[in-house]
Order: structure tokens, then sequence, then C-alpha cells
């Protein structure tokens, strides 16, 4: 089952945020307090946070149990960083009737030939889990959170299991955006930070051929977790989005 939040409120269109991989819905607080006149939706991904005793089986599956026992009968705008942006894509794959737009950061487009590098960088991730001192660091000077925001990071991210980050890892380097995303014909924001790799910030052109409506936007300066790091200016281009999914030059962000 997934867990969830949820805010009730009436005239607005929902917006739904899926968070990235080894994070949980806390990453979206400062999302939360920005969009209070929309409705908002937040997911704990299978094997993440609260939902934690799921195992992940795929994106395919992890979209349909967002489809059908948390969207449900709505149509909602959907916000995906990094893994979150894979599984929006397959809800607006298989679900387009409940997707009204995508705004995605953060992901790769075309199979990648990482795979020899999986066991290193399982076992790093599992060094990492166990390091408190080092994930007190990072929450702190990479991810810029407050202190009472610590220990929620510290204690989400190490539900993080092997299998679970292995099972992940193999299915995104794998990951190919083909004619069949090509179906879905409303709205899609592709963006990537300018201090991103190769392959994240070549998703942003290759998207826009593939998908009929969609579009890609290069933030300079910024890196994978911008929408964390610099909430204010990501927080502005998602409310442009959402409210006229469009963008202009003069809308990119300028970031320190």
């Amino acid at each position: 089952m997934i867990n969830y939040s949820e805010t009730i409120l009436t005239g607005a269109e929902p917006i739904l945020f899926i968070h990235g991989l080894g994070a949980s819905r806390w990453m979206w607080w400062q999302q939360e307090s920005a969009f209070s006149d929309y409705p908002l939706i937040m997911v704990d991904l299978p094997g993440h946070g609260k939902t934690a005793a799921t195992s992940w089986v795929s994106l395919a599956d992890s979209a349909e149990q967002i489809a059908q026992q948390v969207i449900k009968d709505r149509a909602v705008h959907i916000v995906g960083l990094s893994l979150g942006g894979h599984v929006a894509l397959e809800l607006a794959k298989h679900f387009p009737e409940k997707v009204l737009s995508l705004f995605i950061s953060g992901i790769t487009v075309k199979p990648l030939h990482y795979g020899f590098l999986l066991k290193l960088q399982s076992r790093a991730v599992q060094r990492t889990i166990h390091n408190k001192p080092h994930l007190e660091k990072l929450a702190r000077e990479y991810y810029r959170l407050p202190p009472e925001k610590i220990p929620e990071f510290i204690s989400n991210y190490q539900l993080l299991t092997r299998e679970t980050y292995e099972a992940i890892f193999k299915e995104i380097i794998r990951f190919h955006l083909d004619a069949s995303y090509s179906s879905f014909h409303k709205p899609a924001l592709f963006a990537a930070g300018g201090q991103e790799s190769r392959a994240i910030i070549a998703s942003i052109e290759i998207a826009p051929v593939v998908m009929p409506n969609a579009v890609g936007m290069l933030i300079p300066s910024a890196r994978h977790d911008w929408p964390i790091q610099h909430a204010t200016e990501f927080n502005r281009l998602l409310r442009k989005w959402i409210t006229k999914n469009l963008y202009e030059e003069k809308d990119l962000p300028i970031l320190d």
C-alpha cells in the first residue's frame, strides 16, 4: 500500500509530488507551504519513507499503485524529481486521463552504460546510511535543511535497503523514452540543472522530440536537488508552469 498525505482544498487542480531515490515526501516541505492554495498530494514510493514495508517492484507498478490508491478518479498535475520523474512518466503513459501536466527534473531518457558500477555504488550507499555524522553534514550543507528537518531526513534515508537501491538502479539505467510515450499529448516540462550529468542534460533535448507537447529547460548553475536547494526559484517556475503551462527565457532562474 502507498502511504501518502493530502491537503483538502476545493477550487484548484491538485498537485501530486513524487520524490527521488532514497528520499520520501519530507523533501517537498518547502513546496507544501508555497502552494497552500492548491490541494497537495505527497507520496512515499515503495521501499521509502512510510511505504518502506512495501517492496519495490518496478516503475510501472509504482505508477499503477499511485493511480489506483492515491489519484483514484481525479486528474492531477504531477511533479517528479529523479526517480519521481520516471514514475511520473509511467503515470502519463499508462494513465493519461489522470494527468493534467508533468513537471519533471533530473532524469535520463536513454539507456546508460553504468551497470558495472552497481555493486560499488550500492556498497557506498549502505556505508553512508550507517554514517550518521555524514548524513547530518549532508542534510545541513548539501540539502540546506533546517535543524528540525534533519532527523526526518536521516531516519528516512536509513530505510533504503540494498535490495531496493539495486532494483531501482538497474531499472533506471535501462530506461528508454521511446515512441510508446508519444501518446501523451498534454504539457510536459523536462528540466535539468547545469551541473548535472551529460545524460540528464541531454534529456531536455531528447524528450521534446519524442513527446509532442514537451519542452526542455536548462537551469544554469543548478545541481540535481535544486528543488530543495533553490526552492524559491523552483516554486516560482512550477507555479507559472501549472497556471500557464509555458515559460519564457526571462523566467530562467539565476542561482548562486
